[in-house]
């Protein structure tokens, strides 16, 4: 069997024959050790934003902005809404839009996620939801996301291999947020009213389109 880290290696040349603009902040990010989403999840949410044109997209962890800009790039009329509750990170990924031309696409809003959500958000529908921030609260963020999504809109998770810890617990502590994974992973799975799978690309990358 071919080892993930190869896998990776192969899928990253390719995306070197089609250099993005964004390719030298991603790299940046990587070396300074910012969490940051996969080159090939990127490619995949900057595909589903250009065909989808979705209206509204929540993203459920901001960091420094490059999911954000990855998905604002490809909008044409649509705005982003990131939320995450470190300031310091809001205030870099604020220059970071502006660097890239897409300040006026994308809504900061600080604080805990579940705090917005019940309060600021409470009564919004989206598009689209992107969902890449702390994985015990995944479960909470998908209840909302459920009962907050338009007709035909999608859901996508980050991280729901979590580095192979999924697959095999034993070699992990299933203190942290291991077993929170696997049972969300079947959940997600198996959503009523949606078509879901998981997506073998970056971390293990989940795809949810909400049914008619």
């Amino acid at each position: 069997m071919i080892p993930n880290e190869k896998i990776s290696a192969y899928m990253n040349s390719l995306l070197d024959l089609c250099p993005d603009e964004t390719d030298k902040f991603y790299a940046q990010l990587v070396k300074n050790g910012n969490p940051v989403i996969k080159r090939d999840v990127a490619k995949f949410l900057s595909q589903i934003v250009t065909i989808k044109q979705p209206a509204s997209i929540l993203e459920l962890g901001t960091n420094v902005g490059y999911s954000a800009i990855i998905m604002a790039k490809q909008l044409k009329n649509g705005k982003v809404y990131s939320v995450d509750h470190r300031k310091d990170l809001q205030d870099k990924a604020r220059e970071n839009f502006i660097e890239f031309g897409v300040s006026d696409k994308i809504t900061l809003l600080n604080g805990l996620a579940k705090e917005i959500l019940s309060t600021y958000l409470d009564d919004d529908r989206f598009d689209m939801i992107f969902i890449d921030a702390d994985k015990k609260g995944y479960p909470d963020y998908l209840d909302y996301a459920v009962t907050h999504l338009n007709r035909n809109g999608i859901i996508l998770v980050d991280n729901l291999y979590w580095k192979g810890s999924v697959i095999s617990p034993e070699d992990f502590d299933k203190k942290k947020s291991v077993p929170i994974l696997i049972e969300f992973n079947k959940r997600f799975t198996a959503l009523e009213g949606f078509n879901s799978q998981i997506l073998s690309i970056g971390d293990g990358l989940g795809f949810a389109v909400k049914e008619d």
